[in-house]
């Protein structure tokens, strides 16, 4: 019994460091693919969908992440350029 408790006091100190680290990178938790704890250097480690894996230490200060490394989408006001025929109006 005191090992569950152990490791539900672990496991919630892991879920705030990974709440932090989204927080720090500016990731929404629905973006969330994985996210762990990494037990040698106790960082959190957080993959987006957008394809990124950040590491993120207790207290550490990060730039935050660009929306299409976050959500892996193209922001709808980024206009493509028209490679042949004519541009719609």
């Amino acid at each position: 019994m005191a090992e569950d408790k152990g490791k539900q006091e672990k496991g919630k100190a892991g879920e705030d460091l990974i709440a932090e680290a989204c927080k720090a990178f500016g990731i929404a938790p629905k973006y969330v693919l994985s996210s762990r704890i990494d037990a040698q250097t106790g960082e959190a480690v957080v993959l987006t969908q957008g394809g990124s894996k950040v590491r993120f230490k207790a207290g550490g200060e990060v730039a935050p992440l660009s929306q299409i490394a976050v959500t892996g989408i193209n922001p709808e006001w980024a206009k493509k350029k028209v490679i042949a025929g004519k541009e719609k109006k």
